[in-house]
């Protein structure tokens, strides 16, 4: 998974996290950060996705970052902005998602989160030149050793990483709704 793509996923499953938690977004008069829709969603940020993006920069991270940077230069600094940009991703999210339900404009919410996934499946074909391939900065800019995306470890690790996302949103949104269903 490219940054860009798991970045407005992230962003989509934040406003959906909140969508989930809409009734205890509107009565609640804690801040953000104390809500349960939000703590559980943080779970979901620092268990599933968080350690997608650590996979996907440490074992393709030129490829994870598109070939735009060499990852190889100052990794560990590259490294620390991604997880950054995930974190404020989530954060955006949510926060983006809570205020849209505070005002009672769920459907809103759910559009700016249905907008996100849009735009993140358009980065596969947008990209496709870059993503087509996986190697090094090194490789790509020199036009050697690469391989097929179809049959290299990022498509199968990525495949696999897809459905535990999926499969653990699911269950997120199941129980952020059913909490806070029986809590009002």
């Amino acid at each position: 998974m490219p940054l860009l793509f798991l970045l407005l996923i992230t962003i989509a499953t934040g406003a959906l996290s909140a969508h989930a938690g809409r009734d205890e977004v509107r009565h609640s008069a804690d801040p953000m950060w104390r809500m349960e829709a939000f703590l559980g969603y943080a779970l979901f940020v620092g268990l599933v996705l968080l350690p997608t993006a650590i996979y996907f920069y440490v074992f393709h991270g030129d490829w994870f970052l598109f070939y735009w940077i060499d990852a190889g230069r100052a990794p560990w600094a590259w490294g620390i902005l991604a997880a950054l940009l995930l974190l404020g991703a989530a954060s955006l999210g949510f926060g983006l998602g809570a205020a849209l339900c505070r005002a009672s404009r769920d459907v809103a919410s759910r559009r700016i989160a249905l907008g996100a996934l849009f735009i993140a499946l358009a980065v596969w074909p947008l990209g496709w030149e870059r993503l087509s391939v996986v190697g090094s900065y090194r490789q790509f800019t020199r036009d050697y050793g690469l391989t097929a995306f179809f049959v290299s470890p990022a498509f199968y690790s990525g495949l696999a990483m897809l459905i535990i996302i999926g499969i653990a949103f699911g269950l997120l949104v199941y129980r952020i709704d059913r909490q806070t269903q029986q809590s009002t």
